[in-house]
């Protein structure tokens, strides 16, 4: 009787704890470059965010989790909305009636996660992208000044001003190539350098009936 008893009281001890409101992901921080040109190694975490049932869990419980849950849902929606209000001065609240549909949740769910990460790259990121492009190209690209000055304009408005012109577009294409061939900062400038390759293939794909009714 007094074995059984302590083969049991083992078994309970040793038995593992979960918590089912929690999921497992792995986290990675990459830095810059700072002034001399030395980089932090990246880290790697495993690290937990709520699951499915933890989200029901916040849900449930209401308070300062839920107001939190609420507040990334709407930043969420609010940098889908920037994003398009940043590359069209018209926009107004008109044109966001005539496309709500484009920045529902289910909608920005189902836009490639590449798209959404893009949608949150900073000003002050921009900035940097724009100030090393135009010190990089002078030396690589037979372009005025003014020329360079014009395409760092489109680049940051993401070719929405000629998004209907395939020829510059794919010049600009070229031009991109041309910076990330010889810029030695393409890794920190990774996000955007692939919007922009994103963006480019997608007007120069694009059936030219629809990009003519979209500039309309």
């Amino acid at each position: 009787m007094t074995e059984q008893t302590t083969s049991t009281s083992a078994t309970a001890t040793i038995a593992p704890a979960f918590d089912k409101s929690l999921d497992s992901k792995d986290f990675i921080f990459r830095f810059k470059k700072d002034k001399l040109g030395n980089k932090r190694a990246n880290v790697e975490l495993k690290g937990f965010i709520p699951s499915v049932e933890g989200i029901v869990d916040i849900l449930q419980k209401g308070g300062k989790g839920l107001e939190l849950l609420q507040e990334v849902i709407y930043d969420t929606i609010r940098t889908s909305i920037g994003a398009v209000v940043s590359d069209d001065e018209t926009f107004s609240q008109a044109k966001y009636d005539a496309t709500a549909a484009d920045y529902t949740w289910d909608k920005i769910a189902n836009q490639p996660r590449e798209d959404r990460r893009a949608s949150s790259i900073s000003e002050e990121v921009w900035q940097a992208f724009a100030a090393d492009y135009l010190a990089v190209m002078p030396s690589v690209a037979n372009k005025t000044a003014e020329q360079l000055g014009n395409a760092v304009a489109v680049f940051t408005k993401k070719f929405a001003q000629v998004k209907t012109n395939k020829e510059v577009i794919k010049m600009l294409k070229a031009q991109l190539g041309l910076y990330v061939e010889h810029t030695t900062r393409g890794e920190e400038f990774q996000e955007i350098i692939d919007l922009l390759d994103r963006k480019a293939d997608s007007y120069l794909n694009a059936n030219d009936t629809e990009l003519l009714v979209q500039n309309l």
